[in-house]
């Protein structure tokens, strides 16, 4: 199901700043992404660079109890053989206290985000802190 939401084109621009894809600035460490006050756009809410404190588990505590969000993240992380790999995850944050509308929008254009990204791999979604834990996405990673 599409959700008919438009994906701004920062949105975009960002990613390929995290990934790299993109020459033209900073490599960026995540970013946050939002629906617009009108729920027409998903646009930006924040972004850092790698220089700056971005610790995981500390930005996903840091995400609304009581809303949705998406979070693309360059994850680190040591793989079961010893080798540092990073990886760029894409978050889908749906907390069960988040209204029912925001949780359908937030469903229904997850893959048009995802499309819009070229993401077809290293995607988590959750509906509480466990769920999308560093713990979690390790767990996740390692078995990819």
């Amino acid at each position: 199901m599409s959700s008919g939401i438009k994906i701004a084109d920062e949105v975009k621009e960002t990613y390929q700043q995290i990934s790299m894809t993109s020459t033209k600035s900073t490599k960026l460490k995540y970013c946050i992404l939002k629906f617009s006050d009108d729920s027409k756009r998903i646009i930006v809410e924040k972004s850092a660079s790698a220089e700056e404190d971005s610790d995981y588990d500390t930005i996903i505590s840091g995400l609304p109890p009581k809303d949705v969000r998406y979070l693309a993240y360059d994850f680190e992380f040591v793989n079961k053989d010893g080798t540092k790999k990073s990886e760029m995850i894409l978050v889908s944050w749906h907390p069960e206290t988040s209204p029912i509308k925001q949780k359908m929008l937030c469903a229904s254009s997850f893959n048009a985000l995802k499309s819009c990204l070229s993401v077809s791999k290293n995607v988590i979604e959750g509906s509480c802190f466990e769920e999308v834990s560093s713990a979690a996405v390790l767990e996740k990673l390692r078995r990819n």
